[in-house]
């Protein structure tokens, strides 16, 4: 009897250490975004959460922010909800004149893990926390879902593809539109530039672009430099973003990450004021040179900064090689 009692409260210190670990909350909201060039509309989009938990997707609106960028945000329903399980989403892409749906289950481990751990940040109390569960819409029913958060800092969580669906009814969407929703669809695409107009036409929409994106590499940055740096902001051609301040300069390893796309270095100069060198990368320059790093190899970011001037020079080297970026657009400034 008493092995039985013992037997009993342990099935049940275990469900109730279940029950808590699957019912822990965060402070989240969905957003979302498409290329600049390529505007979609949500028709229908929810995550859902727990057990019975949902939240819309904002809609109502052509969204062309650009890709991985900050989307419009509707405050609704519960602040505190577990992380979510699965995101259903139905949408029209304009350039295509294609409507996509697809409900996708998503990495909620994944998920949950990054909401819970945060990350290290260099204000207030130095724990930061991801606020924003972002939907990234682009041609040939593309979807990337990122966590966004506050100081420079976006990671991704999921890539998906959706299908081709039928006809949308967008009057009861919107029952009180004036006109049809081709009239609509067609005075969106009237604003776009000739280039892309000229795209829809050929059917030359570049559909594997955004997935080119999120092409990775084994590299690490590297600051030569006599200046006393304080942070390095990342911003990558896949929409992650990300920095390292601190002690962490001292020790940054190799890992698998996408082409940088832009970079800052916060460093002092002699007389301790800080300034911020911001250095912008050519796309195809950029994705030419990290092709230089082969998959049996690791490279390294060398970004030379000079103090003086200020200014700086990148270059990749690999395997004893110096691949040097010509295109760079560098600017500095006093914080």
């Amino acid at each position: 009897m008493k092995r039985l009692l013992i037997l009993t409260v342990a099935i049940g210190s275990f469900t109730i250490s279940a029950c808590q670990e699957k019912m822990k909350k965060y402070d989240w909201i969905p957003t979302e975004c498409a290329p600049k060039d390529y505007p979609v509309q949500i028709y229908s989009g929810h995550f859902y959460y727990g057990d019975k938990g949902s939240i819309y997707v904002p809609d109502g609106r052509a969204v062309n922010y650009g890709w991985g960028e900050e989307g419009s945000i509707n405050i609704a329903g519960d602040k505190f909800k577990e992380s979510p399980h699965t995101l259903e989403l139905t949408w029209i892409s304009f350039t295509e004149k294609k409507n996509y749906f697809a409900r996708f289950n998503l990495d909620t481990k994944k998920i949950d893990s990054l909401f819970a751990a945060g990350y290290p940040t260099d204000v207030g109390d130095g724990k930061g926390t991801y606020h924003e569960v972002k939907v990234g819409m682009a041609p040939g029913g593309y979807v990337v879902l990122w966590l966004t958060a506050e100081r420079s800092k976006q990671v991704e969580v999921g890539q998906f593809r959706a299908k081709v669906t039928g006809e949308l009814d967008w009057k009861k969407v919107y029952p009180d539109m004036g006109g049809t929703f081709d009239e609509y669809s067609n005075a969106i695409v009237s604003d776009l530039s000739d280039t892309i107009k000229q795209q829809m036409k050929d059917h030359t929409i570049p559909m594997g672009y955004w997935e080119s994106l999120r092409k990775r590499y084994l590299w690490k940055p590297v600051i030569e430099s006599t200046a006393e740096v304080k942070r390095i902001d990342f911003d990558y051609a896949n929409k992650e973003r990300d920095f390292i301040f601190g002690e962490a300069l001292n020790n940054i390893t190799v890992k698998p990450t996408a082409v940088i796309e832009e970079l800052s270095v916060y460093w002092l100069d002699d007389k301790k004021r800080e300034l911020r060198t911001e250095i912008k990368f050519n796309e195809q320059e950029a994705f030419k040179l990290f092709s230089e790093i082969k998959d049996d190899g690791e490279g390294q970011l060398v970004v030379h900064l000079n103090k003086d001037k200020p200014d700086a020079t990148v270059e990749i080297k690999y395997k004893g090689k110096q691949f040097v970026f010509e295109e760079l657009k560098v600017k500095s400034f006093y914080r």
